[in-house]
């Protein structure tokens, strides 16, 4: 029998579901909340991943218009994602669809996923694909989700006050200057960058644990997976096609990144806003989590087809 996917490539997902599921456990019957360990991932280790990614790579040509192309990419297809979804919904679920749509689970998700399938070859790249959907979700994410609550000038304080932001101009500003972290704090970012893998898949599990009741929205689910799972791989397919026949812009480790972060599930955060907003906190929560179930086992079979 012919598997219809490479199972080397699944194997190396295995220690990631583990964690995805020590979470869920930790959940389901240790009463574990996922929200002070969301905060130290997003505010202590994913700055660390962050900033030591920076201040290895190598920052020249189009690695350094990679976070600007991301950013520029999920708010397009965001603002084209919200009248489409207007025809829907009038409830709050078409702002929280042209959201959802305009991002993914590029961190807890995609950094550890990147890891495991591509190798530390493939950091540089992945920070500058979060860092970008990251950007994308403080800023015009925000804005489209909360219109009503937050002014232009709102939503850029925000950016300003997100850790990730400051560990990307430091870390530049080291690696540009050619200045040399010392030994001891570089040791320190490795052990912070070092948690952000098991921390950020005990998140994605502890978020599949406070799913009680399996109330799906279809409709909702339907159009969400089909942003998330048709248009972005499309997309991402189109470039890499493009770049291998005529741009030339990245190489084989480049590519593998982008299709990757293409097939990550919704981003978790979707649920987040959901919550302070009261928008079907339920029905997002649904979503979310049948999305991260469903990129465990796609993301490996696209992979394989493709690389």
């Amino acid at each position: 029998m012919t598997l219809p996917f490479d199972t080397s490539l699944a194997m190396k997902l295995v220690p990631l579901y583990l964690l995805v599921g020590i979470g869920f456990a930790l959940g389901r019957f240790g009463g574990v909340k996922g929200q002070d360990l969301g905060r130290l991932a997003l505010f202590v280790l994913s700055p660390a991943v962050v900033f030591k990614g920076f201040v290895t790579a190598d920052l020249k040509g189009a690695l350094l218009v990679l976070p600007f192309a991301v950013f520029g990419l999920c708010s397009t297809v965001a603002l084209f994602t919200a009248p489409v979804a207007g025809r829907f919904w009038r409830d709050g679920r078409e702002r929280m669809a042209a959201f959802t749509g305009g991002t993914g689970n590029t961190g807890f998700f995609g950094i550890p996923a990147c890891l495991a399938l591509v190798g530390p070859d493939s950091l540089p790249y992945v920070v500058m694909v979060s860092f970008g959907a990251t950007a994308y979700e403080n800023s015009v994410g925000f804005y489209t989700v909360a219109r009503a609550e937050a002014s232009v000038g709102g939503a850029i304080l925000r950016v300003l006050k997100y850790p990730g932001l400051h560990a990307c101009w430091l870390g530049a500003a080291l690696n540009l200057s050619g200045t040399k972290v010392p030994v001891a704090a570089m040791q320190a970012v490795d052990l912070l960058s070092g948690g952000f893998v098991p921390v950020g898949m005990m998140i994605v599990g502890l978020g599949l644990a406070q799913v009680r009741s399996l109330r799906l929205d279809l409709g909702f689910t339907a159009f969400t997976f089909a942003v998330k799972f048709a248009v972005w791989p499309a997309l991402a397919l189109a470039f890499i096609w493009a770049d291998r026949a005529w741009l030339h812009v990245f190489g084989r480790v480049g590519h593998q990144v982008l299709l990757i972060e293409s097939l990550v599930p919704l981003a978790a955060v979707t649920v987040v806003h959901a919550t302070l907003r009261n928008i079907h906190p339920d029905r997002a929560a649904i979503a979310v989590a049948a999305s991260t179930l469903f990129a465990l086992v796609w993301l490996p079979v696209v992979f394989s087809r493709v690389f």
